[in-house]
């Protein structure tokens, strides 16, 4: 009977698994240009939603690595492109970002907003860090003007990303917390 229902668990959680990346492979790929050089994609907002309801903090590293991989070879990145860009470090960021923001949503603050929501924004400076660091360094910036042309137009963007994956994931039906 153990065996059975185990097996089931891990049905259900390959399923989900594979649903977030084929979504984040899907919705990753369209972005909204906004002005010069300024493409908004939904790659992030994705990212914060499997972060915050991934089963475990495994699942979330090989969601996102797989998106990482995938977008080597097939045009899953924003804007229907593959391969490594300028802009790569951010979807190794998101590899990297689901860490914490898997781990600080496990805090114990009781609102769940302000939880979610300091475990998203936690996890953007981390996407910025990596993100811009390797712009600089792809295109021989100072780290400052990487900040520039690949950080601060998308502040507000992202602060809105994180408060429709806040939104999302408080609307979600709660999940058992055995998968």
């Amino acid at each position: 009977m153990y065996r059975v229902m185990n097996s089931k668990k891990q049905i259900i959680r390959i399923t989900r698994n594979a649903v977030m990346l084929a979504l984040l492979c899907v919705i990753g790929m369209f972005s909204l240009p906004l002005g010069d050089n300024i493409k908004v994609s939904l790659q992030l907002l994705m990212v914060f939603i499997i972060g915050l309801t991934s089963a475990s903090v495994i699942d979330a590293v090989i969601v996102t690595g797989l998106y990482l991989v995938i977008g080597l070879l097939i045009p899953v990145y924003a804007g229907f492109t593959a391969g490594v860009t300028p802009t790569f470090g951010f979807v190794i960021s998101f590899v990297v970002l689901v860490i914490p923001l898997y781990f600080l949503n496990k805090l114990p603050i009781k609102n769940q907003f302000v939880r979610m929501a300091i475990a998203c924004t936690v996890s953007l400076l981390v996407c910025y860090a990596i993100g811009a660091t390797f712009l600089a360094l792809y295109l021989k910036l100072n780290i400052q003007k990487a900040l520039l042309i690949a950080v601060v137009p998308y502040i507000p963007f992202d602060i809105a990303k994180i408060i429709i994956a806040v939104l999302v994931v408080s609307l979600l039906p709660k999940r058992s917390s055995s998968l």
